[in-house]
């Protein structure tokens, strides 16, 4: 607890809060359901950021990876597929295994990495809540928490139709249809479908490998027994192709990338389904929720992993898996003086995964073969209250998590159609651990409030799936002490918002991916101790009714403490890769109203993200420069439709947007930056 006064750093300043002057013009102000007590977001004592509809689509938000910048020291780095989609905040996250972030769709869990990069659609928000938010939902979250909102059935009988095309032959669109059945039950549907050509030429065969199809839909009915029971069924699909990875040879000397040219057809196929039951009860004295849901995941990778005009190493991987998830949660009236929420979660996971692994030599093709057939089961009780104190208020959580996993794994070699068995276990891991959080608020006035919070992180073990030694076949938990202070303003006759937060994170047995002995994988193993300290800053700005303008930035100073990798290697001192050491986003908008009565007005959109120095690996030897991306658009609105150009990258800033290495063939490999992007669309109201 040695660096517990950050907590307080920031308590002073209140005593120097004034009141607030006559309104004249205000800011929207934004409530959010993250902190599932309703709450608007300049009270919640915690770092969030709130993404309205409106500006997910200004922004072109197509999947959560454009969220970079905009939202301070989140950083997911897109590359190649979506079969793992490596999620950051503040420093936490890990690029392989379950993720270290949570992503909520319309109050369901998603619980596997290849399932949270999905096309977006339609949606009406989404909030990033930073730090762990385990004494708030059913899902342990250490790192943080993202939310995604899609639109709810409605009262009338609407529609909404969306094309939009752009260079390399990108095409996108999306619908949705609002069905009142009867005064008390809706249905709303919704779709999208989304192609493009690909960015990137494959030199060996001239295709396009990063050529994509996805489909997805959603079907939503909302039933009102009666004016206390409400009754919400969500079910959602989508299907994605992908030809091909567009990963190059890079030369770390020259820091040139070699034209793609690999040999072997590669593809990645992916399917998934997640559909929940959502029961709200409003009673006297308190509210009920009650959640069930369902996942599925199936996806088929292929893919020619040496990325070479010859065959070396091609792997062949079907994964199966499935997920069962059960909330129960009760929460207070917004009336009553106590805030409260208490909880009961329960998962049960089953993964499978077949993996053939090609090695081609002078003596022919090598198989390795292998299975992993897991199954995982979890329990947690979660709660927390917050008591007022005059204009302090003291919120206080605890959550105990349980989480038990069976690992059935099989290991052969196929050589010359002769099987040689190497290896076979069944191995069971249990964990239990008691997590504690204390926030203290100081509400100085409607216009400031100062908040100080300490919190404890935590993320279960697990198996590896490629094992070379025994003491590599599982891995250990990790643990955090998060501590945060942070100041919510209003300024300027409610025309300012400005939010500053400051953290400290002390962090123990951190799982990081490092190669297995002979090169031929990767597996997790932990770290000693580590530590992440930063600074976030967001702000708003309405000039007047035309203009307004918003700015976010973020400081991640996150670094290995303690880190023996071996006896001769030593990563102590250095800095937790796929980290940005900073992000910064500007987003400026211009509405020009008409004096007309078919138009409405026309939109002028600048948005600029930039992202400071990173690392690609933990030896720090390969890293990203700091680089900048320029994006706009421009869009005139009609009473029942609107049209528009956008561009993205304007400025075509060269970077790398992935990289790794391949030890056993010495060689680097990247994904480049995509070029310069620039289209129309079109939308019509119904």
């Amino acid at each position: 607890m040695k660096r517990l006064y950050l907590l307080f750093i920031l308590m002073p300043l209140a005593m120097m809060a004034q009141k607030k002057a006559n309104d004249t013009i205000k800011m929207n102000e934004v409530v959010i359901d993250a902190g599932k007590t309703n709450m608007k977001i300049q009270k919640l004592p915690v770092a969030v950021t709130a993404v309205s509809g409106r500006q997910i689509e200004i922004l072109k938000v197509d999947n959560l990876t454009i969220l970079n910048g905009f939202v301070p020291n989140l950083f997911m780095p897109a590359h190649g597929t979506r079969l793992n989609t490596d999620i950051f905040i503040r420093g936490i996250g890990v690029s392989k295994g379950d993720p270290s972030v949570g992503v909520y769709v319309d109050d369901i869990p998603y619980f596997d990495s290849g399932m949270v990069n999905f096309e977006l659609g339609d949606v009406r928000k989404i909030e990033v809540l930073r730090g762990p938010q385990g004494t708030l939902y059913g899902r342990n979250t250490m790192g943080g928490l993202i939310k995604v909102y899609t639109p709810e059935p409605g009262a009338h009988r609407s529609g909404m139709l969306k094309l939009d095309y752009g260079n390399y032959n990108q095409q996108k669109a999306v619908g949705r249809f609002n069905l009142p059945v009867t005064e008390n039950l809706g249905l709303l549907l919704d779709g999208a479908y989304a192609h493009k050509d690909g960015f990137f030429t494959n030199h060996f065969d001239q295709s396009h490998p990063d050529r994509s199809d996805t489909y997805s839909g959603r079907i939503k009915m909302a039933y009102k027994i009666n004016n206390r029971l409400k009754l919400r069924w969500v079910t959602g699909y989508e299907k994605s192709n992908q030809d091909g990875f567009p990963y190059g040879i890079y030369d770390e000397h020259t820091q040139k990338v070699s034209p793609i040219d690999y040999n072997d057809p590669s593809a990645y196929n992916r399917q998934f389904l997640s559909s929940g039951l959502l029961m709200n009860y409003f009673g006297d004295k308190f509210n009920v929720r009650l959640t069930g849901s369902f996942q599925q995941l199936k996806d088929i990778y292929k893919i020619d992993q040496d990325f070479m005009p010859v065959s070396i190493y091609f792997v062949n991987m079907n994964r199966h898996n499935k997920a069962y998830v059960e909330e129960l949660t009760f929460k207070s009236k917004d009336t009553g003086t106590l805030k409260w929420v208490a909880g009961l979660f329960s998962f049960q996971r089953s993964l499978f995964k077949d993996v053939d692994f090609d090695i081609t030599t002078a003596h022919g093709v090598m198989q390795i073969l292998k299975t992993y057939d897991q199954g995982i089961n979890g329990g947690a009780m979660f709660g927390q209250i917050t008591a007022p104190i005059g204009k302090f208020a003291l919120t206080g959580g605890l959550r105990y998590d349980m989480e038990k996993s069976r690992m059935d794994y099989n290991y052969d070699l196929l050589v010359h159609a002769h099987k040689i068995h190497k290896d076979d276990y069944i191995h069971y891991l249990s964990f239990r651990q008691i997590l504690p959080k204390l926030s203290l608020t100081y509400d100085a006035n409607d216009d400031l409030s100062l908040y100080t919070t300490v919190s404890k992180g935590y993320k279960a073990g697990g198996f590896n799936a490629t094992v070379e030694r025994p003491e590599d076949e599982v891995y250990n938990p990790e643990y955090s002490w998060n501590y945060e202070a942070g100041l919510k303003s209003v300024w300027l006759d409610d025309r300012l918002t400005a939010n500053l937060s400051v953290f400290y994170i002390d962090w123990l047995n951190q799982q990081v991916v490092q190669s297995v002995p002979s090169g031929h994988g990767i597996m997790i193993k932990n770290a000693g101790k580590s530590e992440s300290k930063g600074v976030e800053f967001e702000s708003r700005y309405k000039f007047n009714r035309s203009f307004n303008f918003a700015a976010s930035f973020g400081y991640t100073d996150a670094t290995f403490v303690d880190y023996k990798k071996n006896a001769t290697t030593d990563y102590s001192g250095h800095k937790i890769p796929l980290v940005p050491v900073y992000t910064l986003g500007a987003i400026a908008n211009y509405k020009y109203f008409m004096n007309h009565k078919a138009v409405k007005y026309i939109l002028f959109n600048a948005n600029y993200k930039y992202f400071g120095k990173l690392y690609w690996a933990v030896d720090n030897t390969a890293y990203q420069d700091a680089y900048g991306l320029l994006n706009a658009n421009v869009s005139v609105a009609f009473s029942r439709f609107s049209v528009g150009l956008w561009g993205k990258n304007l400025t075509g800033a060269e970077y790398n947007r992935y990289y790794f290495t391949i030890s056993t063939l010495h060689k680097a490999y990247v994904e480049p930056a995509r070029p310069t992007q620039f289209g129309a669309f079109v939308k019509v109201k119904f």
